[in-house]
Formats: C-alpha cells, sequence, structure tokens
C-alpha cells in the first residue's frame, strides 16, 4: 500500500485528475450519464478538422475517446482549447481527434520529461 500512495502523490493533482478520480468513484450508469452530457456541449461537430466520415461514425468527443479511428488524418485547425468540455474536465491538450485524449497526451509529455 505505500508504494501507491508514493506514486498517488508523483501525479500533480489538478482539475483533470480530480474529475478523473471522481468519474472513477461513480457508478457505471452514472458515468454513462456524465458522458452524455459532455456530448451535448462538444464542439467537435463543429471543429474544421471534423469531416463528414467522422460525423457518419459517430465519433465524438475525442478528448475523452482518443484519436480518430480511421476519418480524421489532416488537421484543419482546432476548436478543442475554447470547448466548453475542456475547461469543464480541466483539459491542456488539443488536437484530441488526432494527438490521442487528454490522457494519452499527459502521459506521451511525461515519458519526455
Amino acid at each position: 500500500m505505500a508504494q501507491f500512495e508514493e506514486k498517488k502523490e508523483m501525479i500533480p493533482e489538478d482539475l483533470y485528475v480530480r474529475m478523473q478520480r471522481q468519474l472513477l468513484s461513480m457508478p457505471m450508469t452514472q458515468i454513462k450519464m456524465k458522458v452524455e452530457e459532455l456530448k451535448k456541449i462538444c464542439l467537435c461537430p463543429q471543429c474544421p478538422t471534423n469531416n463528414d466520415c467522422a460525423k457518419d461514425a459517430g465519433e465524438l468527443l475525442f478528448c475523452s475517446t482518443g484519436r480518430s479511428f480511421h476519418c480524421i488524418t489532416e488537421n484543419k485547425g482546432c476548436l478543442c482549447p475554447g470547448c466548453p468540455v475542456a475547461s469543464q474536465m480541466g483539459l491542456k491538450y488539443q488536437t484530441f481527434c488526432l494527438m490521442g485524449n487528454e490522457k494519452a497526451q499527459r502521459f506521451d509529455a511525461m515519458l519526455k520529461m
């Protein structure tokens, strides 16, 4: 248990981490409700990088689900910094549809340190 305590302290406690811990403590039904709430305010459908393929595939909320599976391959602009999901969830990265979700980008940044 002491090992876990040490590792837990290594993670900076910002809004994103607090939100993720909160989500992990919720029952699955509440998590699904939160995701649906976030989808309603998600700007991915209006983003210039989003395309018909991604829309038809139902790809959305890339900051949580990760990069586009096969539809989005070119950056044509990014709305992530101004997205209400980003501010509500404490996101600091962007271009999630091409670069991966917040968790993946944070991990990549940590490896580069």
